[in-house]
């Protein structure tokens, strides 16, 4: 088996045992009957709020991905790009190890925007992921007076972040000097390669313009508090909507948890990880246990399931070359017939 392959398999495998441990722990906690009871007692419209709220939390992401690739100097519309964010985050859900993404940059290949540019607007949007999700964790024990190891973390996630964006922001705005530095840096491969990393090198930095300028940082940082907020409306009116009164702080810190849970490139969809680790943590802040439950599987089968229907059906305007390709190869055989 070639070597990437088996990279890929021992990653598929760690994955899926990671998967399987955290869903074994939250299924020997459940009751899955009482939880079902909680879940279909929900009115109709909380259901119509939170599928208006993932679909501003999209329309957010686009607009900062719009606002990322602007930075490195590429026009996108944002009907493309909400397509192609559609299609990508719903292929994370049944794809490991986020292959969506995958998705993304050939998408974007379609418009002539280089893979490794793309890569670095996707890199650069889970670092801002990171930092607001961080943030909301420490601001949500702040406010419900949650010590001990959930405000370390959440001190530790900010402060790795920050680091983070500062180092982003530093290879950015000296993107000659960093180029330079992969350069020589890569001088020991072999010439064709050496010449190939730091074109991917040189592409990627491209990627996280955005950082250069006040203005952009600005917005992209506030398109990415924005779509976060509408997540965080969404937890709240579900929330309250079962009878959990955890206040706001609750809500910014389970929202925080359990977004960085799916964002981990394990399996599919966060099964066990997003649903264990959410469960703790509700259980942390006192959410009763015969809520708990019915609160996490209903917020999970929202973050998964209408991003994964809407991914689903517009797959054609995300790929329009795709399908224009087999309208014409299709056309002869008909003509033909």
């Amino acid at each position: 088996m070639p070597r990437p392959w088996r990279r890929y398999v021992f990653r598929l495998l760690l994955g899926s045992a990671a998967t399987g441990a955290f869903l074994w722990l939250f299924l020997r906690q459940v009751d899955l009957g009482e939880a079902w009871d909680e879940i279909t007692s929900l009115p109709g419209w909380t259901m119509l709020a939170a599928l208006g709220l993932i679909l501003a939390n999209v329309f957010l992401m686009t607009l900062r991905w719009k606002y990322l690739l602007a930075g490195a100097g590429y026009t996108i519309g944002k009907r493309k790009l909400f397509s192609t964010i559609s299609v990508g985050r719903g292929a994370n859900n049944f794809l490991p190890a986020r292959g969506g993404d995958l998705l993304r940059i050939e998408s974007l290949r379609e418009q002539n925007v280089p893979a490794f540019v793309t890569a670095g607007t996707l890199f650069a949007e889970r670092l801002l992921d990171g930092v607001v999700l961080s943030v909301w964790i420490l601001l949500g024990a702040l406010l419900i007076g949650e010590g001990g190891p959930v405000l370390y973390t959440g001190i530790g996630l900010s402060a790795g972040t920050a680091v983070g964006v500062f180092l982003v922001a530093l290879a950015a705005r000296d993107h000659e000097r960093t180029e330079a530095f992969i350069w020589r840096a890569t001088k020991w491969l072999p010439p064709r390669w050496h010449t190939r990393a730091a074109r991917a090198a040189a592409h990627f930095v491209e990627g996280l313009g955005a950082f250069r300028g006040r203005k952009r940082v600005f917005l992209v940082f506030g398109t990415s508090a924005g779509m976060w907020l509408a997540d965080v409306a969404m937890y709240y009116i579900v929330g309250e909507a079962f009878g959990i009164e955890i206040g706001v702080g609750g809500y910014f810190l389970l929202e925080g948890v359990g977004n960085l849970t799916l964002a981990v490139p394990a399996t599919a969809a966060g099964i066990g990880t997003f649903d264990y680790l959410t469960l703790v943590a509700a259980r942390g802040i006192d959410v009763p246990a015969d809520k708990a439950t019915a609160y996490v599987l209903t917020m999970h089968a929202l973050a998964v399931l209408p991003i994964t229907i809407l991914g689903a059906v517009l797959v054609r305007p995300a790929f329009p070359r795709i399908f224009r390709r087999r309208k014409r190869e299709h056309a002869p055989a008909e003509e033909s017939g």
